[in-house]
C-alpha cells in the first residue's frame, strides 16, 4: 500500500427523508481528540439537533485499530455502524463524518434509518476534495562529500524528503523515504557508491 486518500478540506451535505434532515459534516481528524472536537464544532453549528451521530478513521483505511462510531441514542447499529462501512468502503483515511439529525415527527424504523445514515455519508463523499497521502518510514544516512552528488541524485529520483542534514566533517542526513520503494533506495545507495554508502532504515511511519 503506497498510500491512501485523506481530506483536504472540511465538506458538508444535507439531505431530507420523511422531514428528517440528515446534515453530514465530513473532516481530517488522524485522532480521537480531533475527532471529538469535530464533534463539538457540529454541535456548536447545529445546535438543539435530536442526534449527531458519528463515524472516524483515524489513520488508513483498513486500520481496524483505529476507528469509532456512535449511534447517539438511535437504535443500535442503525447509524454510527453504517456510516462506519461507507468510510471503509471508500478508501479515505483519516477522516471523522457527523451526521446531524433533526427530526422531522416520522419514524423511519431500523432499515430506512440504515439507509439515510448510509446515504448521508455517500452524498457527503461525493463533494468531499481528497488527497494522496504516501506512507513513509524514516531513515537515516551518513556519507562522505565525494559521495554526495550520487547520493542527492538517489534520494531526489525516490522522492525522499531530508528532515535533517549536518554537515560536518562528513554528512549525515534523516530523511522520511517512500515506504514502498526503501529497500530499492537503500540498494541503489549502496550500490552506486560500490557499498561506501550504508543507509539505515527506521520502522516508523513519517
Amino acid at each position: 500500500m503506497s498510500g491512501y486518500r485523506v481530506p483536504s478540506a472540511p465538506a458538508t451535505h444535507e439531505i431530507i427523508i420523511k422531514n428528517s434532515r440528515f446534515i453530514a459534516s465530513a473532516r481530517h481528524a488522524d485522532s480521537a481528540a480531533a475527532h471529538q472536537q469535530h464533534i463539538r464544532d457540529c454541535q456548536q453549528q447545529w445546535p438543539g439537533a435530536n442526534h449527531y451521530c458519528t463515524a472516524a478513521v483515524y489513520a488508513e483505511p483498513n486500520n481496524s485499530q483505529t476507528y469509532a462510531m456512535s449511534d447517539d441514542g438511535e437504535p443500535s447499529g442503525t447509524a454510527g455502524r453504517p456510516m462506519f462501512h461507507v468510510l471503509q468502503s471508500s478508501g479515505i483515511g483519516e477522516i471523522s463524518v457527523v451526521v446531524t439529525r433533526y427530526f422531522g415527527g416520522v419514524k423511519l424504523g431500523t432499515g430506512g434509518l440504515q439507509r439515510a445514515y448510509s446515504q448521508a455519508v455517500s452524498e457527503v463523499l461525493k463533494v468531499l476534495t481528497c488527497h494522496e497521502k504516501i506512507l513513509r518510514k524514516a531513515a537515516q544516512i551518513n556519507y562522505d562529500y565525494a559521495d554526495q552528488s550520487v547520493v542527492s541524485h538517489a534520494l531526489q529520483s525516490y522522492d525522499a524528503v531530508i528532515k535533517e542534514q549536518q554537515f560536518t566533517a562528513h554528512i549525515e542526513a534523516t530523511l522520511y523515504i517512500v515506504a514502498d520503494t526503501a529497500q530499492t533506495l537503500q540498494s541503489d545507495i549502496k550500490n552506486a557508491t560500490q557499498g561506501r554508502v550504508v543507509m539505515t532504515i527506521i520502522n516508523e511511519d513519517g
